[in-house]
């Protein structure tokens, strides 16, 4: 198996664990605290995101791209790793102060202050979790080991610890304490790879690109965070529960399709840095078909579902969430191709400006009708605003992408992927006429669901993508070996 086929390997079974992990813990979690305590969380949470995204300045993006160009070179790979450190801390704590005198003054957040102090450790812990560098590296292999030991303890004491509403203190807590096992296994395993520089750095030649990185961060955050924050400060804190577990639903699916990105961009910004455009070109066509194969059936069948899904998800109080998570199943597509054409296209080829433009009209977009639709519609209306930024933005990324770059995707494949995942609408009205509860009919869906995907995808359409994907995965399970 070659480097890239082990990576994604390894990156969709992290993702995965970003999948099941959740979908052990949070249907326990969301039944115990309610919606009113997930709500009050995720607005909190939302604040501290935000505020890590700030203090990151982009280097958790930028810095997988700039360690890629010299992993083979130690010296250099320690001064980049050393320059962008430094400079992640140093704006920690300017943001940690902005973020404490924020939560101890601002009286809609005042009585959240304890779950704010916890936030705080969590924005200062981001700064050394330095995962750039392992994704620099492709050391994919232990960002999967040590993640899912990680959430496996974590998963441990959530059960063990939160068993009412007012254990809400304590869940947030153990993601600190999961970030923390987090950055003292990163900090041990880091020294294989570089050596920490106080001397003969420069700092200046990182500015320009991440300007233009961080003010793309930032722009996005306004309908991927903020819109969050939005509805807590206007509506009351269980419509936040409601719309923070659609997005979670949501979140949970993207990170199947991210890993894809997450792995090539590594591996095209090498490509493009060392001239090799005709291997670049062909991990993209690679890279937009298996997004297409995935993010096409994933969102219509999500959008299908979503009731079902809220309800084994969550439970019957979070009943409201269902028209959030059917607004917004359609951008687990549209996320899938921005990452394709923004961050393996534009980001990897130092065009960050044209990033920057197409997420400033997203902005626009998302803050117009977040504060149009959210007084009248709650939930709902923050579902329809971000999927209307999502969009935009993924058009606008695909034309500057495709306007300066001979890439050419496979648009055949998307109808074609469509085509094949029509019959999910048949099989959900033929199972609605059943008896049977509801955990089974979303099985027995998934099931039906998935055998004709890939039945018209392999035997009418005969897409090639099913035939590699079979060869990868069937020996893996002992399938079709030679003795």
């Amino acid at each position: 198996m070659g480097s890239i086929q082990r990576n994604v390997v390894y990156n969709v079974t992290l993702s995965l664990s970003q999948v099941l992990f959740p979908l052990l813990v949070f249907p326990y979690v969301s039944r115990v605290l309610g919606p009113e305590q997930i709500g009050e969380i995720a607005f909190v949470d939302s604040i501290t995101q935000w505020c890590v995204l700030v203090a990151a300045l982009g280097i958790s993006v930028y810095g997988v791209r700039e360690i890629a160009k010299v992993k083979n070179d130690f010296e250099r790979r320690s001064v980049v790793f050393s320059e962008l450190l430094i400079l992640h801390l140093i704006a920690t704590v300017s943001v940690s102060v902005f973020f404490i005198l924020s939560f101890n003054t601002v009286s809609s957040m005042a009585p959240f202050r304890h779950l704010f102090w916890i936030g705080t450790g969590i924005l200062f812990l981001q700064s050394l979790v330095m995962e750039w560098l392992f994704q620099g590296l492709g050391a994919f292999s232990y960002i999967t080991i040590r993640t899912v030991a990680v959430r496996i303890l974590s998963t441990l004491a959530i059960f063990l610890a939160v068993h009412g509403p007012e254990d809400s203190t304590i869940y947030y807590s153990l993601t600190f304490f999961g970030m923390l096992m987090n950055v003292l296994l990163n900090g041990w395993y880091a020294r294989k790879f570089v050596r920490f520089r106080g001397k003969g750095l420069h700092f200046g030649k990182h500015f320009k690109p991440l300007f233009y990185i961080f003010s793309f961060a930032i722009v996005t955050s306004v309908y991927t965070l903020l819109d969050t924050v939005i509805l807590g400060f206007i509506a009351d804190k269980a419509e936040v529960g409601y719309y923070s577990t659609a997005m979670r639903v949501v979140k949970l699916v993207t990170t199947l399709l991210v890993a894809i990105s997450t792995v090539m961009v590594a591996s095209l910004s090498f490509a493009f840095h060392n001239g090799q455009r005709e291997e670049a070109f062909s991990l993209l066509r690679k890279s937009f078909a298996l997004t297409v194969f995935m993010g096409v059936p994933l969102s219509i069948g999500l959008g299908i579902i979503a009731p079902n899904v809220i309800f084994i998800f969550a439970g019957s109080e979070y009943g409201p969430a269902a028209p959030a998570l059917q607004l917004l199943a359609p951008t687990l597509l549209v996320i899938g191709l921005n990452n394709i054409f923004g961050m393996q296209v534009l980001n990897t080829t130092n065009n960050e400006r044209l990033f920057l433009r197409a997420a400033l009209v997203g902005m626009v977009i998302s803050l117009s009708a977040n504060f149009l639709l959210i007084p009248l519609f709650r939930a709902t209306g923050a579902a329809v605003a971000n999927l209307l930024a999502e969009v935009s933005v993924c058009l606008l990324l695909s034309f500057f992408a495709l306007r300066r770059f001979p890439f050419r995707p496979d648009w055949k494949g998307m109808f074609q992927a469509v085509g094949a995942a029509l019959p999910m609408f048949g099989w959900e009205l033929l199972l609605k006429h059943m008896a049977m509860p509801i955990w089974v009919e979303t099985s027995v869906m998934f099931g039906l669901a998935g055998i004709s995907y890939f039945f018209i995808q392999y035997f009418i359409w005969r897409n090639p993508l099913v035939s590699e994907l079979k060869q990868l995965v069937l020996p893996k399970l002992g399938i079709g070996k030679k003795n």
